[in-house]
């Protein structure tokens, strides 16, 4: 496939993720009920030695599932940082709890410091989210959390794979989610999977029996999911041209695309494909790219290494320190003139990324149904308005990566 640079259209998609998927396309009987579901959940259990490792159709019904089978409930608060997803706000909206923003450090998560000021008796739960694939400072976090008797839960939607101390990122909390939507570390277009530590014994029945009380997505929902793939080996070609654009726009029209984030959770709504069971057509997806997890986050890392070389001595530019064990999902820098880069990076067919441009992503989020409050978090603010990703996906060339180190140098 002749693509384009494009951080956000499919990044993880290659020719046999294509194969696979048209065969799935055309075993109907198997899409929903499968030996697929129960080898990824397998793989999880196995990696990161969990007492449960149960599926579902996203990670945030995965999390909305821990935060159920914890019995965490009205009344109570669950600390979360600014700088995120509305997605992970949104499961905590649905439980009836009050989510609670805390500013990020300097490693683009929650800042240990605030986080110990905004513990109230009110709190429950911490959820510990590794943004871009860089680890929070689990360690001193852990330790906050022993303090106040807290449930700690990591996020670990952007960091399959990631380690601190050779310790696997999912491994430090009492429980952790992982995410497989369509540009993170492995993909099937949607999905989430939660995992429990063994000694949560009441828990890990919690959750296996609210899973068991969920049904599976439509037809017409995994559909929409198995041809993802299908139809961006068609678009992304075209996608510097406006065909693709056009072909993009009316497949989302038509409902034959599903988007990231539904129009309800804007303000807090829970869609009612929200939570779900895995179908077992998206963890056949999945399998394939398990099976190359070290392989893509090798490059990832690779690639991360030769950004921070080559801008390092650009003073305009900041960036993070390398950090061992961090798989980067995607690779920030901070600059003031963020919005510039990216404008210009599009006219050269170059798509950055805008995680997170606003303080709760995406734009249109309504910050006062979701709880959160401006100038609460000063830091995360002030990163969503300098932030720029960059690509670090395993299908991108020598030639791709010196192409964006040269607009950076070019433009800042």
């Amino acid at each position: 496939m002749n693509n384009p640079i494009a951080i956000s259209l499919s990044p993880n998609t290659d020719k046999k993720d294509v194969q696979e998927a048209v065969r799935v396309m055309f075993s109907p009987w198997s899409w929903k009920d499968g030996s697929a579901i129960g080898k990824v959940e397998s793989w999880f259990k196995h990696e990161y030695a969990a007492g449960a490792s149960v599926s579902f159709n996203s990670g945030r019904s995965a999390l909305y599932a821990l935060l159920k089978s914890f019995e965490i409930k009205e009344g109570d608060e669950v600390i979360l940082q600014a700088f995120t997803c509305v997605a992970v706000c949104d499961a905590i909206l649905w439980c009836g709890v009050k989510p609670v923003f805390v500013d990020i450090d300097r490693t683009l998560n929650v800042d240990p410091t605030d986080l110990e000021k905004k513990i109230t008796s009110e709190t429950r739960a911490i959820i510990v989210q590794h943004t871009f694939g860089i680890p929070a400072q689990i360690k001193e976090i852990s330790v906050i959390a022993k303090k106040h008797n807290l449930i700690l839960i990591e996020d670990c939607a952007h960091c399959l794979g990631a380690a601190v101390e050779n310790r696997k990122l999912g491994t430090f909390g009492d429980a952790a989610f992982f995410s497989f939507g369509r540009d993170k570390i492995v993909s099937s277009v949607f999905g989430g999977l939660a995992i429990i530590k063994p000694n949560f014994k009441t828990e890990i029945k919690n959750l296996k029996k609210m899973h068991e009380d969920l049904s599976f997505p439509s037809y017409g929902w995994i559909f929409q999911q198995i041809v993802h793939p299908i139809f961006f080996s068609i678009i992304l070609p075209l996608y510097p041209f406006i065909i693709g654009k056009v072909i993009l726009f009316i497949l989302l029209k038509l409902h034959l695309l599903s988007k990231p984030v539904y129009k309800e959770e804007y303000t807090g709504g829970r869609p009612s494909v929200f939570p779900l069971k895995y179908p077992n057509a998206l963890a056949a997806l999945l399998l394939y790219q398990l099976s190359k997890l070290k392989q893509i986050n090798d490059k990832r890392v690779e690639i991360a290494n030769r950004y921070y070389q080559s801008l390092k001595d650009i003073t305009k530019i900041n960036q993070l320190k390398p950090v061992f064990g961090a798989v980067y999902l995607r690779y920030p820098v901070i600059t003031d003139k963020a919005s510039n880069v990216i404008l210009s990076a599009k006219k050269k067919k170059i798509v950055l990324g805008n995680w997170y441009h606003h303080v709760v992503d995406p734009a249109g989020v309504d910050y006062t149904s979701i709880g959160y409050k401006l100038g609460s978090c000063p830091r995360a603010e002030s990163v969503s308005r300098h932030i720029v990703n960059l690509p670090t996906y395993f299908r991108l060339t020598p030639n791709d990566i010196e192409r964006v180190i040269s607009l950076l140098k070019k433009e800042i």
